[in-house]
């Protein structure tokens, strides 16, 4: 596997395409979180990179960068496993 890294603001992620996740630029919301995550469900973002877990322990296939749309954190991807964001309808 060829993953491009990257750096911004301090955040390492990738903006490369893993084959059959959801594609970069896809409009996403938060689904399934937990009592400690910063962002809760419905929160908005779009995908700027994924790459394949080949984990078979792991529940998700894919791991997700996302760049959510609220301050302060706004435009830094964070990594995020699949199951917990799914594309917006009409996103």
């Amino acid at each position: 596997m060829n993953i491009k890294w990257e750096e911004r603001f301090g955040v390492i992620y990738t903006q490369n395409q893993a084959e059959g996740a959801l594609l970069n630029g896809t409009r996403v919301e938060k689904v399934n979180s937990e009592p400690e995550d910063a962002h809760r469900d419905g929160a908005a973002g779009i995908i700027v990179g994924s790459v394949p877990v080949e984990d078979r322990g792991f529940p998700d296939q894919h791991v997700y960068f996302v760049a959510w749309d609220d301050a302060p954190a706004a435009g830094i991807p964070v990594g995020i496993r699949g199951g917990r964001v799914k594309a917006l309808k009409g996103g």
